[in-house]
């Protein structure tokens, strides 16, 4: 039974006054039990071998007075709770003011009002009782708290585990690892239910690296690796705070130490590092090499062993690595779904936390796929996009395409970013429409990855064609389109290529294109695009750098190679006497509706054809702005310059058609040195 309940109570009596004594065995007698000596000293001896409910102490004694064995009393542990009442004769309102300060729950006249006397003791007792319940029940809520605690890290570390499919049930494989090492090495089952949990949380830190560094399917720079690094100890920060299972925050932090004391955070080596840590660094680096990853295939059994031994004594303890490896080579590192571990499964009510937990985490996970997507095309950014390609290159062979739109910038920068982006807008409805075989993305600016899977290079061509047939019937069909064009380079994938291999090949094929006129597709060949060719054939560079013009007639340039081009010119000039003159073309058109920037693309695309197409081929143009060309005259007299605007001008005009749209030009002369 409770105490609380009449005779299960104890008042230990401290006065030395045998009257006192006597009146309160009386009034208590029957209620509760009565213990009394008749000294301080007599009560600490007491107390050392009994606990009380309530302390009745008189405030005057001989020798040991009631104020100094309260002092005591609160000093020490076990017996400062015990609730004290001041018994004295005094009125003084100082003498109380001390008691209350001194800690006494209340305070009774002499002599007693038998009435009076047994109100305050029964309150005292009651309130006494309450508070050891309410303390008994906090530390029970605090301990569900803690529970609850695990299970949201847990909900978390499965949640970080299924944000890459190469790492999906990674943290689950390494924690029963871990688990079966620690009860090869001997240990009891408490101990391995504790390491089991703690391994399924060593990764848990993971959620404070950015997903574009975490799940980069290439190699990682350094600043890159520094941040991965912090996962370690932002995983202990996380744990510190769980105290049911203590050490968890250890293991997460140092998981990632070598035994030669090159490893991070701390660079903790042999010995110092805990031991928990140690095995789960053996479990963690195994799960590793034995599964899949973007930027490789997962190791053979001799692969894996051979990096083992390689590291005993280096990144591996040599015993708990012994003990490994006689287990791998017995093949009985196999696992199972056990599920929770022993401690969380025996608590039941806390599962509905934690699914809720991971709802919240996938609705989050939701809401950042979300934000992995082009707002402009409406596929994939270059994260989640590699991601998926990475992938499907693993399921199966097919053929990686880097696609980039040429001469883009050159309508930022004349048009403005609106019409950019519906350059971007069709590319990626072309890109998406393409086939229910192809993943696909947008890299950044003009460029695009796109995967066709389980095709051969003769069907791979094929669909690659008819993009790129579509993206020109687009240029005819729109005006803004035709200032670009579309390259590609074209690397064939099988399920043993990495990622990263690929992208460096189909980047190379996409370079030999745009070193040979752009606006043509190139599939990457070892022999062709490998390294530096020494052995070129000259000649036939000279019939590709002819042929690498996209139009007859004048040359357009992008402005910045006009420039360049420009300042070419100034110096002939000023060396050889030669006349040059430039030429700005400005159009005009009434704004009468929303249709006047379509209008005056149009306009544009006809003024552009003009000048190609009447100005010779040794001078050269290019786009200004949204409204104006600007036209190099090679050797053309001053007095000639508006027979030839003249001329383009007419060309334009014939072209035109139905638009409103009024040119006219200013010359500026190249002064004679």
């Amino acid at each position: 039974m409770e105490k609380g309940n009449g005779m299960e109570q104890t008042i230990l009596l401290i006065d030395d006054d045998a009257l006192t004594l006597r009146i309160a065995r009386k009034m208590l007698e029957g209620l509760y039990r009565m213990d009394a000596v008749q000294s301080g000293e007599e009560a600490l001896t007491y107390l050392n071998a009994h606990m009380p409910d309530l302390i009745l102490l008189d405030l005057h004694m001989p020798g040991m007075d009631g104020h100094r064995v309260m002092q005591i009393l609160k000093k020490k542990d076990g017996i400062k709770d015990i609730p004290v009442i001041f018994l004295t004769a005094d009125d003084e309102t100082e003498s109380e003011v001390q008691g209350f300060q001194e800690g006494a729950m209340d305070f009774i006249k002499k002599p007693f009002v038998k009435e009076v006397a047994m109100q305050r003791i029964q309150r005292i007792l009651e309130l006494d009782h309450l508070r050891k319940h309410l303390q008994s029940e906090v530390e029970t809520q605090t301990n569900k708290i803690e529970m609850m605690s695990l299970q949201t890290v847990r909900a978390l570390a499965n949640a970080i585990d299924a944000k890459d499919s190469y790492t999906i049930g990674h943290s689950e494989r390494v924690s029963e690892y871990a688990a079966l090492l620690a009860a090869e090495m001997g240990w009891n089952e408490t101990d391995v239910d504790n390491l089991r949990f703690k391994a399924l949380l060593h990764d848990v830190g993971k959620i404070g690296v950015p997903d574009s560094i975490l799940n980069k399917p290439t190699r990682l720079s350094d600043m890159e690796y520094d941040v991965i690094k912090t996962h370690s100890g932002i995983g202990a920060d996380i744990l510190s705070t769980v105290t049911v299972i203590p050490g968890a925050d250890q293991v997460a932090k140092y998981h990632h130490e070598r035994y030669d004391g090159k490893g991070y955070p701390d660079g903790l080596a042999g010995e110092s590092i805990p031991l928990e840590a140690r095995i789960v660094g053996i479990a963690d680096a195994y799960d590793a090499m034995s599964s899949d990853r973007c930027y490789r295939k997962k190791l053979t059994r001799e692969e894996v062993r051979q990096q083992f031994v390689q590291g005993r004594g280096k990144q591996f303890d040599p015993e708990i690595l012994d003990v490994f490896l006689h287990m791998y080579d017995e093949n009985r590192l196999q696992i199972s779904d056990r599920g929770k571990t022993k401690d969380e499964s025996s608590l039941g009510y806390m599962d509905a936390s934690a699914k809720i937990v991971e709802r919240v985490v996938q609705t989050l996970s939701m809401q950042k796929n979300a934000e992995n997507i082009d707002f402009i095309t409406g596929m994939d950014l270059r994260n989640s996009g590699e991601r998926k390609i990475a992938a499907a290159m693993a399921e199966g062979k097919g053929c990686l395409a880097f696609f980039d739109v040429d001469n883009l910038k050159k309508v930022n920068d004349t048009m403005g970013h609106k019409f950019g982006d519906r350059v971007l807008r069709r590319m990626g409805e072309i890109l998406l429409g393409s086939g229910e075989n192809a993943v696909s993305c947008r890299l950044g600016g003009d460029e695009f990855l796109y995967f066709m899977k389980n095709v051969n290079r003769e069907q791979a061509e094929k669909q690659i064609r008819q993009i790129m047939e579509e993206f020109q019937h687009e240029k005819e069909e729109d005006a803004v389109m035709r200032q670009v064009s579309l390259s590609a380079g074209l690397c064939m994938c099988t399920p043993q290529d990495t990622f990263a291999d690929a992208y460096v090949r189909t980047d190379k094929a996409l370079y030999h294109v745009k070193q040979n006129g752009k606006a043509d597709y190139c599939f990457y060949h070892s022999k062709k695009l490998d390294g530096d060719n020494t052995d070129v054939d000259l000649s036939l560079l000279v019939r590709n750098l002819k042929s690498s013009g996209s139009y007859d007639g004048a040359m357009d340039m992008e402005y910045r190679e006009f420039a360049k081009l420009f300042e070419y010119a100034e110096n002939m000039q000023k060396r050889y006497q030669r006349g040059f003159c430039l030429v700005m073309t400005t159009l005009r058109i009434p704004e009468k509706d929303d249709y006047y920037l379509e209008q005056m693309e149009e306009a544009m695309h006809h003024m552009e054809q003009a000048i190609r197409q009447t100005v010779r081929t040794v001078d050269v143009f290019t786009r200004y702005s949204s409204v104006q060309f600007l036209i190099l005259l090679t050797e053309v007299g001053e007095e000639n310059v508006k027979t030839v605007v003249d001329r383009i001008f007419a060309n334009f005009y014939e072209k035109l058609g139905d638009i409103e749209a009024q040119a006219s030009y200013s010359v500026a002369k190249l002064d004679m040195p």
